[in-house]
């Protein structure tokens, strides 16, 4: 098995869905974005295969009161660790919930979120207003809030994310990694190091993350096929949204490291 996505939330009780509805229209007043050096490190793309994920949910039919429903609450959990700092947001950061089954993505851009809090009900509330709107629902000024839809699945994001000539490391997290995330990131960034110093676009890092069920045998073949790295968050079976805090920090002690 791989990484886990496990059971965990309950619903809100109506009092704190209305307090929350309000923060989301709102928006977080005190997230400033970091600084703009941050930049230098590159785009990183974090890429969530989710697997059996109800049609409902990529149609935005989910109720905001039962988010274990269809497992909208882990989604937006996932959100909130690849996007929010303290009192800030990783304005370098995009992260895409890939709906394999459904063939269609989200991607949260933190260089663009705006009305939102790391909370998992606003942010099911924002990814609910995307969808509806995709789907037939009136555009309203809240729903530029940084959730974008995209069609296609891992195969479409590869081909758009490593397009051919830009050598973007590729690391995919996994229980039976040949080698140990900060390892790989490591080398990712001494690969990177060898790029054209004069170029203003720096490559970033691509990193994908398997839900409780795994990668397919596609999905593991697509991406040895673009010479992804396989490596190991920890020997024990993690949330995903803690292997995406890991992987951060793993990047942000990389970054630190080679930047003066």
């Amino acid at each position: 098995m791989l990484i886990g996505l496990l059971v965990g939330s309950s619903a809100c009780a109506p009092s704190c869905g209305r307090a929350a509805d309000r923060l989301a229209s709102r928006g977080f007043e005190r997230v400033v974005p970091a600084l703009h050096k941050e930049h230098s490190s590159g785009t990183r793309d974090l890429i969530l295969l989710c697997h059996r994920t109800p049609e409902k949910v990529a149609m935005g039919q989910f109720k905001l009161d039962n988010l274990p429903d269809g497992r909208v609450d882990l989604l937006a959990r996932c959100a909130s660790a690849a996007i929010f700092l303290s009192h800030g947001v990783r304005r370098n950061t995009r992260l895409w919930l890939t709906l394999q089954d459904q063939g269609v993505a989200l991607c949260l851009d933190g260089g663009a979120a705006r009305g939102m809090h790391p909370d998992e009900r606003t942010l099911a509330a924002a990814l609910k207003r995307t969808l509806a709107v995709e789907h037939g629902a009136m555009r309203r000024t809240d729903t530029d809030n940084g959730w974008t839809f995209h069609q296609g699945g891992l195969d479409v994001r590869l081909r758009e994310l490593l397009p051919p000539g830009r050598m973007r490391p590729l690391i995919q997290l996994h229980e039976e990694g040949e080698t140990t995330l900060q390892e790989a990131v490591q080398l990712a960034s001494d690969g990177a190091a060898g790029k054209d110093a004069s170029d203003s676009d720096p490559v970033g890092v691509v990193l994908v993350i398997g839900d409780q069920l795994g990668y397919t045998a596609e999905e593991e073949a697509l991406l040895a096929h673009q010479g992804g790295r396989r490596a190991r968050c920890s020997p024990k079976g993690l949330l995903t949204s803690h292997c995406i805090v890991l992987a951060h920090h793993a990047l942000d002690q990389e970054e630190a490291r080679v930047q003066p």
